[in-house]
């Protein structure tokens, strides 16, 4: 990944703003046709220390849970976690059950700040001094606080949103997404 990023034109011809970071590139470096995995959008932040490799993903539409997978099936001694968001496809998932890289659970969205917490005590306590109303600390009551304040205040600028992530296995995620 490093190499293909430093390189002065990108590994395969593509329209991309950023064409080097591509995933198509990564894809393609991997050993497989990138037009046989979802790879629309780039990697940035790569992060190679000892024990772990991190990099951040920006695409279109979808997750690249295609390109996860055969990051697994190329090298499967590694163990890869991922925290993965998206309001166009309405879910926000990870597989790091015990929160040893991605610890946030929950997202009070008020735009335009957007807060992540571990807890759901966190999230209902950021929500209440918002608010100015105690919310109980459980996601029923947090989404119904969200809920009842966008009902109250329908002319304000932005919604609250809360959203929860899901801890889901590999496994789960490939049936579930490929």
């Amino acid at each position: 990944m490093k190499r293909l990023q430093e390189r002065e034109t990108p590994l395969v011809k593509n329209g991309f703003y950023c064409p080097q970071r591509w995933l198509g590139n990564l894809v393609t470096r991997l050993g497989v046709n990138w037009k046989k995995v979802y790879c629309r959008g780039e990697w940035s932040e790569l992060k190679l220390r000892d024990d772990y490799l991190y990099f951040f993903t920006e695409t279109a539409w979808n997750p690249p849970f295609g390109l996860l997978k055969l990051i697994q099936e190329v090298y499967p001694s590694l163990t890869f976690y991922f925290s993965a968001e998206g309001d166009d496809w309405s879910a926000y998932l990870t597989n790091d059950k015990d929160g040893r890289y991605f610890t946030s659970r929950f997202i009070v969205d008020m735009e335009p700040d957007m807060e992540y917490f571990d807890t759901i005590e966190e999230a209902c306590a950021h929500l209440s001094a918002y608010i100015a109303k105690p919310v109980a600390a459980n996601w029923e009551a947090l989404y119904a606080a969200a809920e009842q304040w966008n009902d109250d205040n329908p002319d304000a600028d932005w919604p609250i949103n809360v959203k929860r992530f899901e801890v889901i296995s590999n496994e789960e995620l490939w049936d579930a997404y490929l």
